[in-house]
């Protein structure tokens, strides 16, 4: 069902293609006669119509889709001189270039009304609302993403300075602080996880296709949620800017690691990337207890599909217009995509007393990850209110076939003489999605009062269904033996569903009739409500060795429907036994705030501002079998205080002073003792994890080089008290969990970014530009770790996720021509070494081994409607590595070790 409603949604979104004629274009760029210098928000219209347009922060302009013809335009900009070009030609596919050099007027004009709409996907109009904002924010467009090759928004916010990715884990670290110091929304509107691993929703779920610009602010003012300490990441959805536009964009590629291999399928997927959704033989249980089933109906196959390595691809169709004489807008845009690769790499694990790793795997990994996306949203534009209402479906899937070969002490330690080795086969899908819907309402209802109400319905379904894992010994002569025992032969389930419900609501008040002074007070409430259900039926498969031997497979053809049936399980041969864990959350969150900004003068700016936030968090648990049952909660009230100062030196240079107070909730999975099992780790919860306060400084200073140019250096301090952080129990079983590991925490340091232009060349017609972009940071973070918490003599650590240097750059070449633009992006990342987990009970911190990386992104648009575009992704194919610090005189150890390989693609898009 959901497969065919989603190719009839996509079927809707192609029948525009009719209404759109062969039309051609017009751009140029608007300059200052006197000064040289390009003109913002100049306005261009073609008389006679309403199509218009306003020039970008480097003072370009483009009006698209315009019927073949002749035409009169008219450029205005307030206190200049109206210009009108008259026999403008414009021909079908083709681009016509009409330039203007404007001068001031030497008489007072009327007000000129802007009509077109500000382009916040381009990066020279973020670039000027950064510099106008009161508070310290940074945001990164659709175009930037374009030039960089960017696919989603996690891939976005690390070109940010003090962003990196934790490899393996979802979500960024900001300024050393990972996904629980963080908060995520769209368009202001909270966004709650599909994973219950996770405090926000993975970034990489919402792609290029639905972003018009990620913004990022590290400094918090009372109008933003209180539960965030690193960043708050905003993404902005994808609108209509022109009068009408309709695209259709392919891609095809593959990986140089999987191009022509055999590929293996874990059963449970259809062809179009939907799971099989099955909770196995019986839905539900009682409760926690032991159940024996004898009905063997799983759905799914224990063996892999075996098929050749299919080729990367991806379909996206975007379009919408303009109606109601141009004052209302809809867009629409659904995309579906899929990336298939192979992995192969090594996995240890190490007691304290020695560097001998206990567990050692080769293992082969084959994945595929599937997304769908459906988004909408509809623009009234009224004389003093807008509504604006936005709806998104995601749907994402991401299924792996993995064996590991090794030796594992524990599991296989039948066969010592054979070095304790075996098999491990693990078979895992995660099938997600989520619903958006967002309403909101601004209306300017008094002279000097305007408001803005929303509401948002969040609906997200996690589903794991059915993972398979199976240990089979080595027992020599190239053959393997079914390993009898608890958890040896498990299939798991689990279901995670949340309603989420947010509203807000402000006023906010002009202090003077100056449109140029930002003074204003503004009163407001957030409320967000949270329903979160979470069920894993877990089923046991023991093999009765009394009643039968131990199935032998041989080692190139294992086969394990073969044993597991309903014959055997009739027979005796084998048991299956389900436990159910479950738990459930509520969350209620109800804040207030005050926030007042006043301009003193014209250089000087301060936002002063209070937020009290009353958060009810309960979570009830009946989990690990049935062996840990309880509630917990959390009912505090947070006074968050806030100050953030602009001081304008002059019109190029800006120093912000930003100071203010929130606080980090554990997150729901953290203090539920849910044992979560990983293919090599497991993880565990902490009932008794508190919240932290987190106290933030920050300063920065903005030298604006030229309209499109810029050099910001930013210092901030942060002290964190009850830092949680994830640590190592120190267990044969290799479980991770979760505390409040010391009384407090540091992370302070120093980011750096530029932007500029290395030269520009002009002849004839084309113009041949080379840029520069560059920002890095260096972070330090310490936590006094104490006896008492981590079980070892008081020492110090860096925290979790935090690389002290990261480092982004790129170089940009661009040829702009009349009926030819070529891009041309080489983009390098890098972080150093940094903290993945924190060692307790006598093991030393595994720490993820620094590295680089380099893209190519390559586009070229023909004429007015062709893109054409090349991306060669991680050039240099490092090691992505953990290790293990060393103990005393023992070796530091790798425990994870693989590479990812080269991914490369081809793309091809048509504007109608």
């Amino acid at each position: 069902m959901r497969e065919r409603v989603f190719i009839a949604l996509l079927q809707l979104l192609l029948i525009p293609t009719i209404a759109f004629s062969q039309t051609g274009s017009i751009k140029g760029t608007v300059t200052d006669k006197n000064t040289g210098e390009t003109l913002i928000g100049a306005t261009v219209m073609i008389n006679g119509t309403t199509k218009g347009t306003i020039t970008d922060f480097d003072g370009n302009y483009t009006l698209e889709n315009v019927e073949p013809g002749t035409y009169s335009i008219t450029f205005s900009y307030v206190a200049y001189t109206n210009i009108q070009h008259d026999e403008v030609e414009v021909k079908a596919g083709e681009a016509s270039t009409v330039n203007v050099i404007m001068e001031e007027a030497t008489t007072a004009l009327e007000e000129v009304k802007v009509v077109g709409k500000a382009n916040r996907e381009a990066e020279a109009m973020l670039l000027m609302e950064q510099k106008s904002a009161v508070l310290a924010t940074q945001a990164i467009g659709a175009k930037e993403l374009s030039r960089k090759g960017v696919s989603d928004a996690e891939g976005a916010v690390t070109k940010i300075s003090g962003i990196s990715k934790q490899e393996g884990a979802k979500n960024v670290i900001v300024r050393g602080l990972g996904d629980r110091y963080n908060s995520s929304t769209l368009n202001g509107f909270p966004i709650p996880s599909e994973d219950p691993e996770y405090k926000n929703i993975s970034l990489d779920y919402f792609t290029s296709d639905m972003i018009q610009a990620v913004g990022v602010n590290k400094v918090f003012g009372a109008n933003q949620w209180g539960d965030v300490g690193g960043a708050h990441i905003d993404i902005k959805s994808k609108e209509l800017i022109k009068s009408s536009e309709l695209e259709l964009s392919l891609s095809l590629g593959t990986n140089n690691q999987s191009f022509g291999k055999e590929f293996l399928k874990t059963e449970g997927v259809n062809s179009f990337g939907f799971a099989n959704i099955h909770n196995g033989p019986i839905e539900k249980t009682n409760g926690g207890g032991r159940e024996y089933i004898d009905e063997y109906s799983f759905p799914n196959s224990l063996d892999p599909i075996k098929k050749n390595t299919p080729l990367n691809s991806s379909i996206t169709i975007a379009g919408g217009r303009k109606f109601g004489g141009d004052r209302h807008r809809f867009f629409l845009v659904g995309a579906y995509g899929t990336d298939s690769y192979i992995e192969e790499g090594v996995t240890r694990n190490t007691t304290t007393t020695e560097s001998v790793p206990f567990r050692d795997f080769n293992y082969t990994r084959y994945e595929q990850f599937t997304s769908h996306l459906i988004m909408g949203n509809l623009d009234f534009d009224f004389n003093k209110s807008r509504i604006f209402y936005n709806a998104l479906y995601i749907h994402t899937n991401n299924q792996y076939f993995s064996e590991y070969f090794g030796k594992e002490g524990e599991i296989f330690q039948n066969v010592e003489d054979l070095g304790s080795q075996g098999l491990l086969r693990r078979q895992q899908i995660n099938d997600n999605s989520i619903l958006v819907n967002q309403l909101v309402w601004k209306w300017d209802f008094l002279p000097r009062f305007s408001s803005d109400a929303g509401v948002s319905y969040n609906y997200v379904t996690g589903n794991e269904p059915d993972r398979r894992v199976n240990y089979l010994s080595n027992i020599g002569n190239n053959q393997f033996e079914l390993r009898s025992g608890d958890a040896r032969q498990q299939r798991f389930y689990n279901e995670l569903v949340e309603n989420d419900i947010n509203v807000k609501a402000s006023i906010t008040y002009q202090l003077t009739d100056d449109v140029t002074n930002k003074s204003s007070l503004s009163v407001g409430y957030s409320g967000r409500f949270a329903q979160k259900d979470f069920i894993a039926p877990i089923y046991n498969k023991d093999w009765e060795v009394g009643s039968s031997p131990l199935p032998i497979y041989p080692a190139d053809n294992i086969l394990l429907d073969n044993d597991f049936n309903q014959e055997n399980l009739d027979a005796g041969n084998f048991t299956v036994d389900l436990y159910e864990d479950k738990y459930d959350v509520e969350k209620f969150i109800n804040g207030g705030y005050a926030s007042l900004i006043y301009q003193f003068g014209t250089k000087f700016t301060a936002n002063v501002g209070l937020r009290v936030d009353q958060v009810y968090i309960k979570i009830n648990y009946d989990v690990n079998k049935g062996g840990s049952q309880g509630s917990d909660k959390i009912d505090s009230v947070y006074f968050l205080p806030s100050v953030n100062l602009k001081y304008d030196i002059n019109n190029k240079n800006s120093i912000r002073f930003g100071s203010s107070v929130t606080y980090t909730l554990p997150q729901d999975k953290e203090i539920s003792p849910f044992v979560y099992n990983g293919p090599v780790v497991a993880t565990s919860g902490n009932p008794n994890l508190i919240p932290s306060i987190n106290y933030n400084i920050d300063i920065k200073w903005d030298y604006y080089l030229s309209r499109n140019e810029i050099l910001t250096i930013n210092g901030f301090y942060k002290y964190i008290t009850d830092p949680i952080a994830r640590i190592d129990q120190g267990n044969s079983a290799g479980l991770l969990t979760y505390d409040n590991i010391a009384e407090y925490a540091n992370a302070y340091g120093i980011e750096l970014e530029f932007r500029k232009g290395i030269f520009e060349l002009t002849g004839g017609s084309n113009a041949h530009k080379f840029n520069l972009g560059f920002n890095g940071s260096y972070i330090f973070t310490n936590i006094e770790l104490k006896k008492d918490k981590i079980n070892a003599a008081d020492r110090s650590s860096e925290l979790e996720g935090a690389a002290p240097v990261i480092i982004n750059a790129d170089l940009t070449y661009v040829l702009d021509g009349d009926k030819f633009d070529w891009t041309n992006a080489l983009v390098l990342n890098y972080f150093s070494n940094k903290v993945h987990t924190i060692g307790t009970n006598g093991y030393a911190n595994i720490v993820e081994e620094g590295l680089p990386t380099l893209d190519f992104v390559t586009s070229a648009n023909v004429g007015t409607h062709w893109k054409i575009s090349f991306k060669a992704k991680n050039l240099l194919n490092p090691y992505y590595q953990l290790t293990r610090e060393p103990n005393s005189e023992a070796s530091a150890t790798i425990l994870d070790q693989y590479k990812k390989g080269v991914s490369m693609s081809l793309g091809l898009s048509y504007k109608f």
